[in-house]
């Protein structure tokens, strides 16, 4: 959320950002004692997200992802960075009251915005939809329409489909706690093998849950909206629960996703199929607070900084003169024999030599 965070820290690595959110996102799950709409918890879930924000503006502003790249080609220690919208999507639906319409939808934007990426990294490949050959494969049940095949092989397969991907997450699950131990324990001393694998299994887990996600708010907007339209058409037996206090219009700041673009070109591409969103690039959101007079203007810093790295230069020459001074003036008032003897023949050399003499540089 980016009232949750005023600025982005420039004087910070991207990497303690990011490990910090991931830090306050993991003990989110450990405090399970406090209500998830306690204010307490609340506030957590905001400066995780906020911590999660910044890391991705930081993503964007040095470039670090393309649209050309397999992920054999990405650094290991930038793997991690692929999960930045999945993880600000889990913390905005675990947002409370605020417009729960506004959080499906934003979350929505996260999660397309993560499996989006995945796939063009090749980290996944979307299945193709059922042939009409693969369905004919099917034998004809007497008495049934091919509606009806239809719909049970669809059903079928829906439902291999999940326990293929449970059983996928619980393997995923072990070995990424398995790993995260051995990362955790000796995090100076584990070799590039051991932590590139621990990210792509927590990438490969990340993707699974995205897919489920989307497939929970597809099912969530259908419920909202049918709230919404028994509304309109006056139905007085809804009952005022959870959701309909949810759908209530609050004066609140609407909330914006934050995807990883660095221009406009990349801003239209990943906009796709959710063009009425407010999002913004990088550049846009700098020039805001700039104007905001948040951030400091990119030419003021430079003269700024300019300007400190020559007075430090001058000090540092000053400081060097000075020790030079006090240790000849030591030698002096010791009447070392060695500085006395260059001393007397560089007067020697002043008295037989004339200022220039021998400088024969461009003359004939």
């Amino acid at each position: 959320m980016s009232e949750a965070t005023n600025e982005i820290p420039l004087d910070r690595k991207l990497s303690e950002i990011f490990d910090e959110g991931y830090s306050a996102m993991n003990r989110l799950d450990e405090n399970t004692n406090i209500p998830s709409n306690a204010n307490e918890f609340q506030l957590a879930v905001k400066k995780a997200i906020g911590l999660f924000e910044d890391a991705t503006r930081l993503v964007s502003l040095v470039g670090m992802f393309s649209t050309n790249e397999s992920y054999e080609e990405v650094p290991t220690e930038n793997l991690r960075y692929f999960l930045l919208p999945y993880f600000l999507g889990s913390l905005t639906l675990r947002l409370c009251n605020v417009n729960r319409a506004e959080v499906i939808e934003v979350a929505e934007v996260y999660f397309k915005d993560f499996l989006a990426r995945c796939e063009n990294y090749r980290l996944f490949e979307t299945p193709d939809k059922d042939s009409e050959d693969a369905l004919n494969e099917l034998a004809v049940v007497p008495g049934a329409s091919s509606d009806k095949i239809q719909e049970l092989q669809r059903m079928g397969q829906q439902r291999n489909e999940k326990i293929r991907k449970f059983q996928e997450k619980k393997l995923l699950n072990e070995k990424i706690k398995q790993l995260r131990y051995v990362v955790e324990q000796s995090e100076s001393k584990i070799d590039d093998e051991t932590k590139r694998d621990y990210f792509l299994s927590l990438l490969k887990s990340a993707i699974i849950e995205a897919q489920d996600e989307l497939e929970s708010i597809a099912r969530e907007k259908q419920m909202i909206q049918f709230v919404a339209t028994a509304k309109q058409s006056g139905d007085n037996e809804l009952e005022e629960g959870a959701l309909g206090v949810a759908m209530k219009k609050r004066p609140v700041k609407p909330l914006k996703p934050i995807i990883i673009t660095r221009d406009a070109v990349q801003k239209a591409v990943y906009g796709r199929g959710y063009p009425s969103l407010p999002t913004m690039t990088v550049a846009e959101f700098y020039e805001q607070r700039v104007a905001e007079g948040i951030f400091p203007d990119a030419e003021k810093m430079k003269e700024v900084n300019k300007n400190s790295l020559m007075n430090k230069v001058h000090m540092d020459n000053a400081a060097e003169q000075d020790r030079e001074d006090e240790a000849q003036e030591q030698l002096i008032e010791r009447d070392d024999e060695e500085y006395l003897a260059r001393q007397r023949a560089k007067d020697e050399f002043k008295d037989e030599h004339r200022r220039g003499e021998g400088n024969r540089y461009n003359r004939s």
